[in-house]
């Protein structure tokens, strides 16, 4: 008797319903020519590049895990075909609906990577994909950081969606992943502070930096000269690294402007800048403090990158030339070189390295007369492969850019070579300020040291942090700080504030002590005796920490606030007299309070239990925010005092 297995429907229909998947995201052409959708690399250069500083390849590999990465499909294991149009599909209509970074896509294809080892036993096929797949990808995350762990736990979760949503497993899939990313955190606590405070640069490590400074000008080598002064330049505006790298050449802005303290006009310097992360274009100003370091910077960096935009410059008027050594410049493209010819012609030093040169960027070498031979032609167009490629859909130009240098002219082990343009990269700015691999940081070579006798290590995000806790520690307002900063969003201003209170905490006590305070505490200190107010100023107000209407100083170590929320109705807050964002928040409070107000005393009036509470807290926030505001209307009150209302 024989039996036939009949198949199953399910696995029939989520079949099906992955080859109408495919058909329709095929059929969308996201990346345009861009890709070949069926090929197992796509090739999203093109059509991904935003900035000029980005990866000069962007390549998704639907491939196996592998031990090392490389960028090509050599020693790769290319997914099977059903598995890779699932994926495929995926990051298409991802694209169609909303695109997003190349980097995002990447994430999605190590999520699949792990996803797919769960199918070894089952031939790989995604419609036998079932939730506990899922939960093994998850647990094959733990030993990586919590920031891979969740950055790859919330793609599984968007696979899972993308399957059930289109029914393309025979299973329903339930997944959700345990990882959660950890929450930039404004608490007070020491955890809390320490945290905060591993990114934030000491002042100690500030004073490197500035000797490191001292140091490489004396030496006068261009090349450290030439970090150094991109290192100072982040140290005088809350710069991301990408940002500054991206500068054009004509980037500085000069304006007149007048000194808020001083009324004096005063010129000045800033930077016009593209935005990053959402952010809008705009002009980043420095500190007048800063603007001589600022001046001094650019004009160093464009002293030292300004041949390499004239090699670029000159590329741009003779199209499909490359800047080779004079006698080679615009001659015969079919001119034959020998290797010592070539090595002259693109600065190499011998004939061998030259022969090595051509063998590895694919210039045909042939051999004559015992010798070897090479076209001009050939030889320039493989040069003008290596120089960047330029976003499409961007107006600028190479020879437009600030950071621009000959090829391997921050690598010790290369020679440079000034035919070839391209940009100063973070990860030469990463390895200028930290040691990596063989590569010793300036701090090393210079052999300025800590107290451990180890060499200094920043990033260069640190400064940008630094910066953000300086213009705290000034009240300048989260608005302003933002916008000085670059950021969409406000309040993403709270994850740069390593302040913790600090400058409000001396503020007041240095105000309290000159009988400058005002406020009922104010009285208090008068009664006491001169030599016991010093002592009692600071132990009433040993620290604070900042409301959204104010300042507060209850010592929260001691117990938690019975007010809290209630702060303007609170004895011990704090009202920085001028500060706009905390009146406009006064404002609005009131005016949500007065109306609460207004219906707890209508509830009160209709007999409602309880309501005379409600009527007798909002009645006292009301007052308090009253007070508040009339602080900051008060124009016999100088901005910055503190007032205890």
């Amino acid at each position: 008797m024989n039996v036939h297995v009949l198949p199953d429907r399910r696995l029939l229909d989520a079949a099906t319903a992955l080859a109408m998947v495919t058909e329709r995201a095929r059929s969308l052409r996201v990346f345009e020519s861009e890709v070949d959708f069926d090929a197992p690399v796509w090739n999203l250069t093109g059509a991904k590049r935003q900035k000029p500083t980005a990866a000069l390849t962007t390549q998704l590999f639907f491939t196996r895990t592998v031990v090392r990465e490389t960028r090509s499909m050599a020693g790769r294991t290319a997914f099977e075909p059903a598995f890779a149009n699932l994926i495929k599909s995926a990051i298409a209509l991802r694209e169609h609906a909303a695109g997003t970074g190349a980097s995002s896509y990447r994430k999605l294809l190590q999520a699949a990577r792990h996803l797919y080892d769960t199918l070894e036993n089952r031939g790989f096929d995604p419609a036998r994909i079932n939730s506990e797949d899922f939960q093994e990808a998850a647990r094959a995350l733990k030993g990586t950081s919590n920031s891979n762990r969740c950055a790859i736990g919330q793609k599984l979760e968007q696979l899972a969606r993308f399957i059930s949503e289109n029914n393309l497993t025979k299973a329903t899939i339930v997944f959700k992943s345990p990882y959660r990313p950890e929450r930039h955190s404004t608490k007070t606590d020491e955890k809390s502070r320490e945290k905060r405070a591993a990114k934030m640069p000491s002042e100690e490590l500030i004073d490197a930096v500035i000797a490191m400074s001292d140091i490489v000008r004396a030496r006068s080598d261009d090349r450290d000269i030439l970090r150094s002064a991109v290192v100072e330049s982040l140290m005088c505006a809350p710069w991301r690294i990408n940002e500054f790298l991206n500068l054009l050449a004509g980037c500085v802005r000069r304006q007149n402007t007048t000194d808020r303290k001083t009324g004096e006009t005063i010129e000045a310097f800033g930077f016009a800048f593209g935005g990053s992360k959402g952010a809008d274009d705009s002009i980043k100003w420095v500190p007048s403090k800063m603007t001589d370091v600022a001046e001094r910077a650019m004009s160093e960096i464009l002293r030292i990158t300004q041949p390499a935009r004239d090699v670029a410059l000159w590329m741009e008027q003779h199209p499909g030339h490359a800047y080779l050594a004079e006698r080679f410049r615009l001659a015969d493209p079919e001119t034959l070189l020998t290797m010592s010819d070539a090595a002259e012609a693109i600065g190499l030093a011998s004939k061998e390295a030259a022969t090595y040169w051509l063998d590895a960027n694919d210039v045909p070498i042939e051999s004559r007369d015992r010798r070897n031979w090479c076209r001009l032609a050939d030889l320039e167009a493989a040069v003008l492969r290596l120089q960047p490629k330029l976003p499409a859909n961007m107006p600028q130009r190479l020879s437009d850019y600030l950071l621009l240098v000959p090829e391997h002219y921050l690598h010790n082990g290369f020679p440079t070579l000034s035919c070839i343009v391209t940009f100063v990269s973070d990860a030469q700015i990463g390895a200028f300020m930290q040691t990596r691999g063989k590569h010793r940081s300036v701090f090393e070579r210079l052999e300025i040291l800590d107290a451990t006798g180890k060499p200094y290590v920043v990033t260069s995000h640190a400064f940008r942090h630094y910066l953000n806790t300086i213009v705290k520690d000034g009240e300048l307002s989260d608005l302003d700080t933002a916008r000085w900063s670059g950021r969409k969003r406000v309040e993403q201003t709270a994850w740069y504030d390593h302040t913790n209170g600090r400058q409000v905490t001396k503020r007041a006590q240095d105000m309290a002590m000159s009988d400058s305070l005002r406020g009922p505490l104010r009285g208090l200190i008068q009664k006491l005796p001169p030599t016991e107010r010093e002592a009692f100023i600071k132990a009433r107000m040993h620290s604070a920490h900042m409301t959204d209407i104010g300042a507060c100083f209850q010592d929260w170590s001691l117990a938690p606030c019975h007010k809290h929320g209630s702060c303007a109705g609170c004895g011990d807050h704090l009202v920085i007299k001028g500060n706009h964002v905390h009146k406009a928040r006064a404002e609005r409070l009131l005016a949500e309070h007065e109306s609460m107000l207004a219906q707890a005393k209508a509830a009160m009036d209709a007999g409602d239990y309880g309501a005379s509470n409600w009527v007798a807290h909002n009645e006292k926030m009301v007052t308090g925010l009253k007070k508040t505001i009339a602080v900051h209307t008060d124009h016999e009150i100088s901005d910055g005092t503190i007032v205890q209302v």
